[in-house]
């Protein structure tokens, strides 16, 4: 509540200040949803009213009040009306209720086995079905598929999409999304040449049209000046599983391109970072979410699992397999004389001859497998070390920049190629 102090200063204060105020307190709202939190609070006072109780403010009538809410809304209900009323208390009462201990271990409680239903996704097989024998009149479908799985992007994304947006190179296409949920401008290049050819031949039906959004309906065998919808744009997920004829459409929201992009990239290999980087994510909370639900994942794991049941163990003890010389932090590879196993598009065959560990890799050219070369690896692993706010597991280990100081005073430099100055910040040369 607000201080009698308070009070006495607020009316002292002449009355075009106050409206002054009042006015930049309202803007702190989300300019999107400001009537999303304004209707919340008034439901709250509404609420409260009926209760005979004017204190808003109080944990105790909080805690009564979302105890009612409980019975009837869901978890993610609970915690999205938290979150708008303790922004309409804060700027209406002054009062800050994250810091109420027992509301929030309340709402948290209410979580526990609590499944949030997602958005199903679409398979690589589904895409290319689509994009193959859809006819023409998906034009506008095809593409928003292409460019909502190419860049995660959101069905909002899409809807205010526009023609500056979108810059044509030679054998790809690249497409910046300068205004996000998280405000933050993300970019991204359609590169399959399928993709492209589909992207090119839109452009051309639409090269007459006067309207700057991407996105235009398509009626009577052409396609018209009139932009897409956001609730058409976030149905044609449904569509396009209506189409395939695949299982429980309706849970093909407008959130499946975003979730169908997530989840082919991290089939694919690719870490957090990347992820986080591809969808604009700045929680790595909801990102370690898509990396959890991949069956690719999980599949595997299934493969180290059943190759250490095969005879592929890993032990503690303390032997390189690339110099006759041991390491404290090494870990041992014991395999049997020779070793293989095959996963996609990559054959892996290990020999043993108690001298040398050898592994022979092949690909195969039809099912092509994402490999990161070793530069690269070297220098993302470089730039989390020496990053003062970062710990970095490696193995049972946690390491960080101090661990290299002692490397640097105490062994010689033929031996570590660093120099005191990297741990300053300045540039960091990989000798290879």
């Amino acid at each position: 509540m607000i201080s009698e102090s308070e009070d006495e200063a607020m009316d002292c204060t002449p009355p075009e200040l106050k409206e002054a105020a009042d006015r930049i307190g309202e803007s702190l709202l989300p300019a999107k949803s400001k009537f999303r939190y304004e209707k919340a609070f008034q439901i709250f006072e509404a609420w409260c009213s009926q209760k005979g109780t004017r204190n808003t403010a109080s944990e105790t009538v909080l805690l009564a009040y979302f105890g009612e809410l409980s019975k009837e809304k869901k978890p993610s209900t609970l915690w999205s009306t938290y979150s708008m009323l303790k922004t309409m208390i804060k700027l209406k009462e002054k009062v800050d209720i994250s810091n109420y201990a027992k509301l929030i271990a309340f709402l948290k409680r209410q979580n526990l086995g609590f499944q949030p239903k997602k958005s199903s996704v679409f398979s690589r097989e589904n895409i290319n079905e689509f994009l193959t024998k859809a006819a023409e009149e998906f034009i506008s479908i095809k593409v928003a598929l292409i460019v909502g799985v190419s860049g995660a992007c959101r069905s909002d994304e899409l809807v205010k999409m526009k023609m500056e947006h979108v810059n044509v190179l030679e054998g790809k296409i690249a497409i910046e999304i300068p205004h996000t949920k998280t405000y933050t401008s993300r970019s991204f290049i359609i590169s399959d040449p399928d993709w492209v050819a589909i992207f090119h031949k839109y452009l051309t039906l639409r090269k007459n049209l006067k309207n700057d959004r991407l996105f235009v309906q398509w009626r009577n065998g052409k396609l018209h000046n009139q932009a897409i919808g956001y609730h058409s744009i976030s149905k044609f997920p449904h569509k396009i599983a209506a189409f395939l004829k695949l299982p429980k459409i309706e849970t093909f929201t407008g959130h499946a391109f975003r979730r169908t992009s997530a989840t082919l990239l991290v089939d694919n290999g690719a870490d957090l970072l990347q992820l986080k980087r591809l969808g604009g994510w700045k929680s790595s909370t909801v990102a370690e979410g898509y990396i959890e639900a991949s069956l690719e994942n999980k599949s595997k794991t299934a493969l180290m699992l059943s190759s250490t049941s095969k005879g592929i163990q890993l032990s503690s003890a303390s032997t390189s397999t690339s110099h006759a010389e041991t390491h404290p932090q090494a870990q041992e590879i014991i395999v049997p004389n020779e070793t293989q196993f095959q996963q996609d598009g990559l054959k892996i065959s290990i020999i043993n001859n108690n001298a040398n560990l050898t592994i022979n890799a092949k690909y195969y050219v039809e099912k092509p497998v994402v490999i990161q070369d070793t530069i690269h690896i070297s220098t993302k692993i470089k730039t989390r070390l020496l990053n003062v706010k970062i710990s970095l597991p490696m193995w049972k280990y946690n390491i960080s920049k101090n661990h290299l100081e002692p490397v640097i005073q105490d062994f010689t430099k033929d031996q570590h190629f660093l120099f005191p100055s990297y741990l300053e910040g300045m540039p960091f040369k990989f000798n290879h």
